[in-house]
């Protein structure tokens, strides 16, 4: 267990990261930064979710 929390809190810090990335991106008019922190963004948005569902699921069994 202590694994998984280890991993989401890795995976909130890289969202914050990406936000941040995301932002200055579209301040500096440098596009490309924003795609990138957009899709990185967005891929570990939906392993959080796994990751969220997959707790969830072995809470349920205990």
């Amino acid at each position: 267990m202590g694994k998984k929390i280890a991993l989401n809190v890795l995976y909130n810090v890289g969202i914050i990261i990406s936000l941040f990335v995301g932002y200055e991106g579209i301040a500096t008019k440098n596009y490309s930064w924003t795609l990138g922190a957009v899709f990185i963004g967005a891929i570990l948005v939906v392993l959080k979710i796994k990751l969220v569902k997959e707790v969830r699921e072995l809470n349920k069994r205990r």
